[in-house]
């Protein structure tokens, strides 16, 4: 599914190029330059994270049970709002704020110690049920713009990602010998970086539309799991809009 993203975010980037009839005008000044400041808006899809797997612990009839649950997030849906300032025809700075969702559907497993015996626990699997993992990022970049021609620019850009990360976790608790399983919500933020392209194509003075691929990665700490990884590759398309 991520090279699949990818590809098709690519291959939208080289369609909008090949049909743009200001592709083989590269020596002119694209007429963006005259307008610094950008506002990228878009909505896409964001590669599937990493399985989440957790364990704990617990007391119970004078010995200690232990519990493993695991997360498996699908492709999660993404919104990214882009703010930038050009300030030379070919560089520029900008920031980003990307907010991805995905359903989570997890499984558990305990070792719950027997009242009657030591040291013969049963095994008992357990259904986590469904939950929800949810990103949101802030992106700066420093972005160097190549023009295609008078209304087509590729930009690129790259830089520190700032990204709050807040995950379904499954809890297992036994009481009288009965298990169950509660989902709590874990929250952490997390450094890391990203780097990216983005293909916009004006159709007026001001308005226009684009395609982008990211790639974003940070590592983040969960009360329940360290160096969770967060981001991934993320593309999508939407307005362009130059003032």
């Amino acid at each position: 599914m991520t090279r699949t993203i990818a590809l098709m975010a690519l291959a939208g980037l080289f369609a909008i190029v090949d049909r743009s009839p200001a592709f083989a005008q590269t020596g002119s000044q694209p007429a963006a330059a005259d307008r610094p400041l950008f506002v990228d808006v878009n909505a896409g899809l964001a590669s599937k994270p990493e399985a989440l797997t957790t364990t704990s612990t617990f007391a119970i009839f004078g010995e200690n049970g232990s519990a493993a649950a695991r997360m498996e997030p699908g492709t999660a849906g993404l919104f990214d709002v882009r703010v930038g300032y050009r300030f030379r025809p070919r560089f520029g700075v900008a920031a980003a704020v990307s907010a991805t969702r995905s359903d989570v559907a997890g499984t558990a497993a305990a070792s719950i110690p027997s009242p009657i015996r030591f040291a013969s626990p049963t095994i008992v699997s357990l259904d986590a049920g469904s939950s929800s993992r949810r990103e949101i990022a802030l992106h700066l970049q420093a972005v160097y713009a190549l023009p295609i021609g008078e209304s087509v620019t590729l930009g690129i850009f790259g830089g520190p990602s700032i990204v709050h990360l807040q995950h379904g976790v499954p809890n297992v608790s036994v009481t009288n010998n009965t298990p169950t399983v509660d989902s709590v919500n874990e929250s952490g933020s997390g450094f890391g970086g990203n780097v990216g392209a983005d293909l916009s194509a004006l159709f007026s003075a001001h308005y226009g539309v684009g395609l982008f691929v990211r790639y974003a990665a940070a590592g983040i700490d969960l009360p329940s799991a360290p160096d969770v990884k967060a981001g991934g590759i993320q593309a999508g398309g939407g307005l362009r809009v130059r003032f």
